[in-house]
């Protein structure tokens, strides 16, 4: 696998992931940040598979509710490998259709664009992804929720469209101890498994870690660290 090709696939899957809350889940959910409050989400994180130099970078993300159903969020993100960097700059959106009730299922769709530039093509900023997905959220018992995401994403790059999917399971064990386990993917690659732990220290701060596994060959691995401020 080709450097250049390995870090492209990865500004791609940066650039369409970001821009949404819920950490450390890359499922998303279908609630969304009450109005006038924010969510300012970074992390960093490792990807390593067998063949390639690792790669790292760190994921700068806001997102703020705009009205009561809708939050609105930008990111940004580098990774570098071996002397290569990617960068990619996505918006994005997501509107409840549905609020989630203990009796209800929470409906929503998710949207957004994403840009991406490497310092190896000596181009500018390119469009890289456009996405569109919708999100269920369903209360199982108390603390234990279901999510799914159904959608459709296009790489600008690959020149592509994909059925993308997730699907994910929220416990929450303690009030201050959330765990997550998911799998998520597309119509063109292996699937990803993984989990993750979200624990608020303060009303305001909370930290988060999760790891994926790729159940390619070689196999694909990534851990990400990071913390959530609302305000």
């Amino acid at each position: 696998m080709r450097i250049q090709a390995w870090l492209a696939g990865i500004a791609g899957l940066t650039a369409a992931v970001s821009a949404h809350a819920n950490r450390p889940l890359t499922t998303d959910t279908a609630d969304t940040i009450p109005h006038h409050r924010c969510q300012f989400e970074p992390y960093a994180l490792s990807i390593r598979s067998s063949g390639v130099p690792s790669i790292s970078g760190t994921v700068l993300q806001l997102n703020c509710g705009v009205r009561a159903d809708t939050q609105l969020g930008i990111a940004y993100s580098r990774s570098s490998a071996d002397g290569l960097r990617v960068e990619t700059l996505s918006a994005a959106g997501k509107t409840n259709f549905v609020e989630l009730k203990d009796d209800q299922t929470g409906i929503a769709v998710a949207y957004g664009i994403g840009a991406a530039k490497d310092n190896v093509s000596g181009g500018g900023w390119k469009h890289e992804a456009s996405w569109i997905y919708a999100i269920a959220t369903r209360t199982l018992r108390e603390g234990l929720l279901l999510h799914g995401n159904i959608g459709w994403t296009r790489s600008q790059s690959a020149r592509q469209n994909s059925t993308t999917w997730a699907a994910a399971l929220e416990w929450t064990v303690v009030p201050k101890l959330t765990l997550s386990a998911e799998t998520y993917g597309d119509d063109r690659n292996k699937p990803w498994v993984g989990g993750g732990i979200w624990s608020p220290l303060t009303e305001q701060f909370s930290v988060n870690v999760s790891f994926g596994v790729q159940t390619s060959n070689p196999r694909v691995r990534q851990v990400t660290a990071g913390f959530n401020f609302e305000f």
